[in-house]
């Protein structure tokens, strides 16, 4: 049986809290049910989640062409929360692969987490065209400048109650989307190189643990 043999209620026009409402509740229609206790890296999960919103909500504007205005908070949040967390797992899988000690930064900082990232990309992957790094940092930056402290996609004043994006007025979606699908496709060809590397060190390893015992 799959999702077409069988037919979801349609969501309530106007919902309401009633005396049933559980955020836990199961239904009929098993195809909905996300699994949060999948077996494979959660970090995996939570990095290519927001890729897919992002990806989401970039294709319900440009196919309806409504609610860039409201949507375009959320789709550079997405886009901004997968690069911090892409960047932090890329941080560690680097060290891991080159024996070195490695303790999480504990930052929202985009240019921080590249300027760590980066020299350990350059060192795990030593025969690499260097322009893709450069051009990857230079978006990474515009990125980082929009918004320095992950406050400015979810909040319209700061704490101090000043403005959030000042100096920015307009963003094309469909550009924002397909430039930050590039820095994506970089981060996750790296990510799958290293884990890639990494289990292949492992087998060597074993092999020669075998090997000797």
């Amino acid at each position: 049986m799959d999702a077409s043999d069988e037919i979801a209620e349609p969501f309530d026009p106007a919902p309401w809290p009633s005396d049933d409402a559980d955020l836990f509740r199961e239904e009929s229609d098993w195809w909905a049910v996300a699994c949060l206790d999948w077996p494979r890296d959660r970090w995996l999960g939570y990095i290519n989640g927001y890729w897919k919103a992002a990806e989401a909500i970039c294709d319900q504007i440009i196919s309806s062409g409504r609610g860039q205005d409201q949507l375009v908070y959320p789709f550079v949040m997405c886009w901004r929360h997968y690069v911090e967390l892409h960047l932090k797992t890329l941080i560690g899988l680097a060290r891991t692969y080159l024996d070195e000690a490695h303790v999480p930064l504990r930052t929202h900082k985009i240019d921080v987490l590249w300027c760590a990232a980066r020299p350990l990309l350059e060192r795990a992957f030593p025969n690499d065209d260097q322009s893709s790094l450069n051009n990857a940092e230079r978006v990474l930056l515009q990125l980082h400048a929009m918004d320095p402290t992950s406050e400015h996609f979810r909040y319209p004043v700061r704490n101090d109650g000043s403005s959030t994006l000042d100096g920015i007025a307009r963003i094309h979606v469909r550009n924002f989307h397909n430039v930050m699908l590039g820095i994506a496709n970089l981060l996750d060809g790296a990510d799958t190189g290293l884990r890639v590397m990494i289990n292949t060190k492992n087998e060597i390893a074993e092999y020669y643990r075998d090997w000797t015992s």
